[in-house]
């Protein structure tokens, strides 16, 4: 895209930027005012966007990011396929076909053309997750849909408005095919929202002119361009490769793996996805669309947190990957589920290759992280409401994940989804007021967060039965992603957080001891009746008066050895109930005294210890085709663990200036491996649902022991690895 050569004075573009972006919010705040949809009030699951003509992204707005990233894609798809109707002032286009630009059924998108005086001058459009699509199951998500065409209605881009007037027949027509008569109220909801949009840029052209509002759009993007290269100028040369996975694929067991290696060259950022698994029969795939999404999201948070999210960052980027895959799968491979487990999962390892990109650069360093909580979930209850209406709800309170460690502090527990921008979760009361459901508890999940120098934020758990149900029953279903193995994994030596955990009780007496004053059970272990581990994905069952319904979700992960942690922080969590005496003495080696004090001496030795058993347990890794190289020149350091300098063409540990090898050489070969089950890393990392195929991959100085690295790992699939081709001459170390 060129460059205009009329360029606008920086207070005014400034200005105007902002405003273009407060009007995406306003979008937004309309569209959830009128919705009435607990998905979009509790959890802010909806999107906004202003473009160009051709559909180029100018602003987004503070919300589900990845929503926001593909509505340019729905731009494309109405322009090429509504020529026979006609595009015109005043329309409306609604699609949700995640082959035409959605990245699932839930998510209908609704996009609008604004014209100033026959001229087409851009493009708004609104997106949200809906409550129901009229698949097989209720809540958009069919666990044993085997194709695209069993998961509820599929819309290309259909006109919903024509020239300022709701088609009706259209409406009737979706309403028809969905089991939650709110699913209409949020259509009109997106249609209020873009009606706001157009009303307030046509308001922006009449003050400023129609050719500064299209600069404005043009520099924006140009801007975001010109400063992420320049960024990305500062940043290390290097290839980076990481490996998720997807456990259950709604049919069967199946492990999916998700590979991502990211090369970085001057400018230029490219991330290629050889070698993840081939589409999956069920519901976990995402399109081509959900793919870009997840990259640009990452992408966005990790590197651009003072450039616009626009079009200029995707010009960055060249995304390779093969159609077929669980990440860009081909028709008509079903998709319903790709939002919560092939999305965030790209998410998840390009997160990380950014990351350790970031912790090569003494500059930008801060700015890294570990993976936040690595998945989401679907929760979903249905049948019929105490006020008498029909409803299929999403329990929205895994929105509260916690949030991934950072190189000098904590992560945030119950932060938020990584990939919404204005996270929110459910208040407990109103839930309870809208829908027939008591909830027995909602806390922080005790040794969730990634253990490390810094942890990661905390998750939670909750339990909820069914209350004043007209039929005393509910149906309940469960879609989730990372029980069997987390996905928030840890950088630098840090841990990877807790992996979902889904459960019901049945045969409880919570009905006896409501109707005789007795306390309700505020824990899972505490509740009488049979326990059972459900499946990650699980088809949909009676939920029947007194069962107990149960899940945990993921957690942030570590930075840093927690070896390494201040024992006093390790002191407070356990007082907290943050970190269990357990945890603290295992995972910490911190030795508690009374009254939340520690052992300094008694801790010295356990972490000694500890270190020694490390190296006793170790083995020499087998890297296959995977290595970790330097070159450049300097003094150059990786997070804390490792220090390399050229002029003494040295490899060094960070920890006790051990001499790994020079920086040519396969730094893994010169390291050690320790292999442990997952819950080496604390409790809730999928021992429930093991089955002997994941572990935890430790790699630690052959000296003290100090973890270098930390990787949950499947046997037979790719190594991580990472190469640094060339720092920047002025980011050397001092």
């Amino acid at each position: 895209m060129a460059a205009s050569n009329s360029r606008l004075d920086p207070v005014t573009f400034e200005v105007l930027n902002h405003r273009l972006l407060s009007i995406t919010e306003e979008m937004g705040i309309q569209y959830m005012r009128c919705s009435g949809s607990n998905v979009l009030i509790t959890g802010n699951d909806a999107a906004t966007a202003i473009m160009q003509p051709d559909g180029a992204l100018v602003s987004v707005g503070p919300y589900i990011v990845t929503q926001g990233n593909v509505l340019p894609l729905i731009v494309d798809s109405t322009m090429r396929l509504s020529g026979d109707v006609g595009i015109h002032d005043g329309d409306i286009f609604i699609c949700n076909d995640p082959y035409l630009g959605a990245i699932h059924h839930p998510d209908f998108a609704t996009v609008a053309p604004i014209y100033w005086k026959d001229e087409l001058i851009g493009w708004i459009g609104a997106s949200g997750h809906q409550l129901d699509t009229g698949g097989m199951d209720p809540g958009g998500f069919s666990i044993k849909a085997a194709d695209v065409h069993q998961e509820g209605l599929r819309m290309p881009p259909v006109k919903l408005v024509d020239r300022g007037a709701m088609r009706e027949d259209v409406l009737r027509w979706i309403q028809n095919q969905v089991r939650d008569p709110l699913v209409g109220l949020d259509v009109k909801g997106q249609v209020a929202a873009l009606n706001t949009g157009r009303r307030r840029i046509l308001e922006l052209v009449e003050s400023w002119g129609v050719e500064t509002v299209k600069e404005v759009m043009r520099q924006s993007i140009d801007y975001a361009r010109d400063k992420l290269k320049s960024r990305l100028r500062e940043l290390p040369d290097g290839v980076w490769r990481d490996v998720q996975y997807i456990d259950h694929d709604g049919h069967d067991t199946q492990i999916y793996q998700i590979v991502c290696t990211m090369t970085k060259k001057s400018d230029a950022l490219t991330f290629d996805f050889e070698g993840t698994s081939p589409n999956a029969k069920g519901l976990i795939n995402s399109t081509y669309s959900g793919l870009q999404a997840a990259v640009l999201s990452a992408v966005y948070i990790n590197l651009c947190w003072d450039i616009p999210w626009n079009r200029g960052v995707r010009d960055c980027l060249d995304l390779r990957t093969t159609a077929g895959t669980v990440n860009n799968c081909a028709y008509p491979a079903p998709c319903a589920m790709a939002t919560i487990s092939a999305v965030i999962v790209t998410i998840d390892v390009t997160w990380r290759c950014l990351s350790q990109m970031l912790m090569a650069d003494e500059r930008y360093r801060q700015q890294a992280m570990a993976v936040w909580s690595g998945t989401s979930m679907a929760p979903i209850f249905a049948g019929i409401s105490q006020h008498g209406f029909p409803f299929a709800a999403t329990e929205m309170s895994h929105f509260g994940g916690g949030g991934g460690a950072r190189t000098y502090d904590d992560g945030v527990d119950t932060a938020g989804i990584v990939f919404n921008t204005t996270p929110n979760m459910p208040n407990i009361e109103d839930q309870e007021s809208e829908y027939p459901v008591l909830y027995l508890f909602r806390r922080h999940l005790r040794d969730s967060g990634g253990p490390g120098r810094f942890r990661g934020g905390r998750s939670a758990e909750l339990a909820y039965t069914a209350h004043r149900s007209p039929d005393n029953r509910l149906e309940g279903l469960f879609a989730g992603t990372g029980a069997e193995m987390p996905n928030a994994i840890g950088v630098g030596g840090g841990m990877p957080g807790a992996a979902i955990r889904i459960a019901r009780v049945l045969r409880t007496d919570i009905a006896d001891r409501m109707s005789t004053g007795k306390p309700l059970p505020d824990r899972l272990n505490d509740i009488e009746g049979s326990l059972e581990i459900l499946p990650p994905k699980h088809t949909r069952s009676a939920m029947d008066l007194g069962d107990v319904w149960y899940h945990s979700w993921q957690a942030g992960g570590g930075y840093g050895d927690p070896l390494r942690r201040d024992p006093e922080r390790v002191a407070m969590d356990v007082v907290r109930e943050a970190v269990s005496p357990q945890a603290a003495l295992e995972i910490y080696g911190v030795v508690m005294k009374e009254e939340g004090l520690y052992d300094p001496k008694a801790t010295e030795a356990r972490r000694s210890a500890l270190r020694r058993e490390r190296l006793q347990q170790s083995v020499v890794p087998s890297p296959g085709d995977a290595a970790i190289s330097f070159a450049g020149m300097g003094r150059r350091s990786v997070a804390e663990t490792l220090v390399i300098d050229f002029d003494k063409d040295a490899v060094s540990c960070g920890e006790c200036g051990h001499v790994h090898c020079r920086p040519q050489d396969n730094l893994l070969e010169h390291l050690r491996e320790v292999n442990a089950p997952l819950n080496a890393a604390g409790p809730v990392r999928g021992e429930d649902y093991d089955r002997g195929r994941f572990r935890l991959r430790q790699l630690c100085c052959s000296a003290c022991g100090a973890l270098v690295d930390v990787q949950v790992a499947l046997e037979d699939a790719p190594r991580p690895y990472f190469r640094i081709d060339n720092w920047p001459a002025e980011a050397a170390s001092k």
